[in-house]
């Protein structure tokens, strides 16, 4: 009975450190690979600015007139 519970103890330290080294690798490439951080800095402060397209609940355009001009095309055989 005390080797199994022996061997329970292990099995569960054992996953522990796995666990333990495997999120201290993944922080570490994080901090280590380039542009990681640029990247997630340019897409949140840059917005592009251009008309914005809202549908209502009956499926008709609500265009905001503030942001740009919208334009309608239609393919003509």
């Amino acid at each position: 009975m005390l080797a199994v519970i022996l061997y329970l103890v292990n099995l569960i330290r054992t996953l522990l450190v796995i666990l333990i080294v495997f999120f201290l690798i993944r922080w570490i490439v994080k901090l280590l690979s380039p542009g990681s951080n640029s990247r997630q800095k340019d897409h949140s402060g840059s917005k592009e600015e251009g008309t914005t397209i809202h549908f209502n609940k009956k499926g008709e355009k609500i265009i905001d007139k503030d942001k740009g001009e919208y334009v309608d095309f239609e393919e003509i055989d």
